[in-house]
């Protein structure tokens, strides 16, 4: 039986998809600019783009979404 995570990774025993999931609730504890909509992983946001609308390509998937942040947080996100 194959385990598999909300981000898509599989797992061959559930222990395995136990300890991945770990990783999402670090993430989620110490959240590092954007969240990626595709991949689960945190985007780097420069300081002069605290307050920003356009287009944010992934360093992890290379997926772009279109944000818009005001003061570092996110209003609106969204894949393509």
């Amino acid at each position: 039986m194959r385990f598999i995570c909300s981000c898509g990774v599989e797992f061959d025993n559930f222990m395995d998809l136990a300890n991945h999931k770990k990783i999402h609730q670090v993430a989620r504890e110490k959240p590092q600019g954007v969240i990626c909509l595709g991949c689960g992983q945190g985007i780097p946001i420069e300081s002069d783009k605290a307050d920003y609308h356009g287009p944010l390509t992934c360093p992890h998937c290379h997926r772009t979404m279109t944000v818009t942040l005001s003061g570092g947080e996110v209003v609106v996100a969204r894949l393509g």
